[in-house]
């Protein structure tokens, strides 16, 4: 069965594993073509369609996602900018004009920009998770507590020992402070390499 690109955004992002299944079939054919006739193989093809697939299925499932291309472009954008990625790095290869680099000269810059703007989002909320792992406690603690566990300031004083729920606000302040410091000052981790 064929579905359309509006079938496949709905399946995944409802994690409908028939219409993942049918994804993951449907355009490989198209990025393994474009891999292998620009120096890589078959193996490069099927690493660089699952990492394609992985970050399609990651920006879908963003809330405010909205496709502004057809979803063969889009899936073509990506895998080509992953390839492009792992290729460049080996200065020697050369790559040779492809039948489907005309086809889709089109490529809506909004697909462009949507796709830093997920490279940027993933770069800081690693960075993120880095500068939590480095806080230390109690900060880390506190802040686990109030942002995704969801207490409130009375009940994180209360589990923490804090004196009151001033003294947890005021203690939070202080540990958001230091976590932006941390966050500022760590490089910018590269995505999709």
């Amino acid at each position: 069965m064929r579905y359309s690109d509006i079938d496949f955004i709905n399946g995944i992002k409802t994690n409908d594993e028939i219409i993942l299944k049918a994804l993951y079939h449907q355009y490989f054919k198209m990025i393994r073509h474009f891999v292998i006739t620009n120096n890589g193989n078959e193996s490069d093809a099927k690493d660089v369609y699952h990492e394609t697939l992985l970050a399609l299925i990651q920006i879908i499932q963003k809330e405010n996602f909205t496709l502004t291309s057809s979803l063969s472009t889009f899936i073509f954008a990506i895998g080509k900018r992953i390839w492009l990625k792992k290729i460049s790095k080996n200065k020697s290869t050369s790559l040779k004009e492809d039948l489907y680099h005309s086809a889709f000269e089109g490529i809506k810059d909004e697909t462009e920009i949507f796709i830093n703007h997920y490279e940027q989002e993933e770069s800081n909320i690693q960075k993120m998770h880095t500068a939590l792992q480095s806080i230390g406690n109690p900060c880390y603690q506190l802040l686990k507590e109030y942002y995704f566990n969801q207490l409130s300031m009375e009940e994180i004083a209360e589990k923490l020992g804090y004196n009151n729920s001033d003294v947890a606000k005021n203690q939070k302040y202080k540990c958001l402070q230091r976590l932006k410091k941390i966050f500022f000052e760590l490089p910018k981790i590269k995505i999709m390499d």
